[in-house]
């Protein structure tokens, strides 16, 4: 309002693109995360706003590949293991290794590493700073305080064709502070659906 933008477009402009583009309402974002996103998907690069995607499955196409490509560099992956604790090394500077243990038996181990990737989704990133390790070192207690955002993707199988304007759809307006993204994923991932009796979203 001090910036004399109405509650009418706020709330058909500004608020579904914030719903689209960063999965929140606009009283739970940033400023600075809201005209972030504007500046990039509407200012600055729109065409980046159609994804492009894989045509196939993801996990045949790109992921089989990579860790089979990373198994023939000597790469060791531990499925169904989760990091319960961390070592730090002499001194204290940096992470000197990562306690696991095995879902399956509760069977524990350790990983020596020279560094360490935190690619973990909020839930788990806060559960991580709950150790002992992360919580004596405020840099890193203070991720607590993050929230994340659900984010449910579901595909549909529908028994007629659809038509679809675009290969991405943003929507919003069907339920307060939901914005959704329909993609048709038919045309995304030809011709693998093109045997199907209806249209794939």
């Amino acid at each position: 309002q001090r910036l004399g933008v109405s509650r009418r477009m706020y709330e058909e402009a500004f608020e579904p693109m914030i719903l689209t583009g960063l999965f929140a309402p606009g009283d739970q974002c940033s400023a600075a995360a809201a005209l972030g996103m504007a500046y990039f998907f509407v200012l600055k690069s729109q065409n980046a706003f159609d994804v492009r995607w894989c045509r196939g499955n993801v996990g045949d196409r790109i992921f089989a590949p990579w860790v089979e490509k990373l198994h023939t560099q000597g790469v060791s992956f531990r499925s169904g293991c989760r990091a319960v604790d961390f070592v730090e090394s002499e001194g204290g500077h940096r992470v000197a290794g990562v306690r696991c243990q095995r879902q399956v038996d509760g069977e524990e181990s350790m990983l020596e590493a020279d560094d360490v990737v935190f690619a973990v989704g909020m839930g788990a990133l806060k559960a991580m700073t709950r150790t002992s390790f992360f919580a004596k070192r405020p840099e890193f207690a203070r991720f607590g305080n993050l929230r994340g955002t659900d984010v449910l993707a579901t595909r549909i199988w529908l028994d007629q064709v659809v038509d679809t304007p675009h290969w991405a759809n943003a929507c919003w307006g069907f339920d307060e502070e939901i914005g959704m993204t329909w993609f048709d994923v038919t045309r995304m991932h030809a011709p693998t659906h093109d045997h199907e009796p209806g249209s794939v979203v």
